[in-house]
């Protein structure tokens, strides 16, 4: 009974910290991931990630993230 009791104590405490844990993001959106990156970033420019459509809705920038760099 006091195993049992212990085993879903352990359990409920690691589902709490699981679901409540990690909040923050690992990179802010401005800041750049790896020196490649910043060497993109630093040489092209910011680099566009969305682009609206004709209805005005965002959509990925496909063309432009993965066309040729000038």
């Amino acid at each position: 009974m006091r195993l049992a009791r212990r085993v879903r104590f352990i359990l409920f405490v690691s589902i709490c910290l699981s679901v409540c844990g990690c909040r923050r993001t690992l990179f802010a959106k401005n800041e750049q991931r790896n020196q490649f990156q910043a060497y993109n970033t630093m040489r092209y420019g910011p680099q566009v990630t969305e682009k609206p459509d004709p209805f005005g809705v965002p959509g990925p920038a496909l063309r432009a993230r993965l066309g040729k760099k000038n």
